[in-house]
């Protein structure tokens, strides 16, 4: 399917490390409610099987390049200052199992961790919701990672899902790029609070047709990613640029 690529835009201004990428997504999804407090993890697959991931304890909107750690593709630091998070096995035994979910991210966003407490699904009732047609998931049996198997059997339960909600948990996105993975799970939470508030004011979610998301997903997996991404790193980079320290 042929889609308009639209001409390019202005960019970011800079040319960023993986490090000050991943710096930066934090933060911008930390602006975009994929908060927590100190919770939460992204982590950026690495050619030799390893990965970046942010530090335990600092909180995404205080994370600088300087921060970022590389971990072995068992969760093992390798270099960095601070540790690592406790669920690091969640991400290991995902990126182990899926060459396509390069960066993953997770953390427990109020509205999509608010619909996994009630067992309800997000509904794609908006057109950029359609970037997760046919790859949406509810593990309903969630009870946290401790261990590789563990991570194993959540890896089995999320399958090809590149959205999917963790019972009483939270949630985790999936992509090929650190600019994918942050307009998807900008999206992705926006898709739960849509799906909650029309249920509060007692209506049925209206869902788009299926027979139109073929043609939205391809528009949207090829324009919008990045686009988004150069936008919200130019306005973090106003107000806070050591962020790329």
């Amino acid at each position: 399917m042929t889609v308009r690529l639209p001409r390019t835009g202005p960019g970011i201004g800079h040319e960023l490390t993986v490090q000050q990428e991943l710096a930066c997504a934090l933060r911008v999804l930390a602006r975009e409610g994929w908060r927590e407090n100190l919770s939460g993890h992204i982590t950026v697959a690495t050619d030799d099987g390893g990965m970046w991931c942010n530090p335990w304890g600092l909180w995404w909107e205080e994370v600088r390049a300087s921060d970022i750690l590389r971990l072995d593709a068992d969760g093992r630091i390798v270099d960095g200052e601070w540790d690592v998070t406790p669920a690091v096995f969640l991400h290991t035994e995902l990126h182990r199992a899926r060459a396509d979910a390069r960066v993953i991210v997770h953390n427990h966003p109020y509205y999509a961790t608010l619909l996994s407490t009630i067992g309800e699904h997000p509904r794609m009732v908006h057109q950029n919701s359609c970037i997760f047609d046919g790859e949406l998931a509810f593990v309903d049996e969630y009870g946290g990672v401790g261990d590789a198997s563990e991570g194993h059997w959540l890896a089995e339960q999320v399958g090809d899902a590149s959205g999917i909600l963790l019972a009483h948990h939270g949630a985790i996105v999936t992509a090929p790029t650190i600019p994918a993975a942050c307009y998807k799970a900008t999206t992705f939470e926006r898709m739960c609070r849509f799906t909650f508030d029309a249920l509060v004011v007692g209506h049925k979610p209206i869902e788009v047709p299926g027979e139109a998301r073929p043609t939205l997903q391809a528009a949207l997996r090829q324009n919008t990613p990045q686009a988004y991404w150069d936008g919200a790193v130019r306005q973090l980079l106003r107000s806070e640029p050591e962020v790329l320290t």
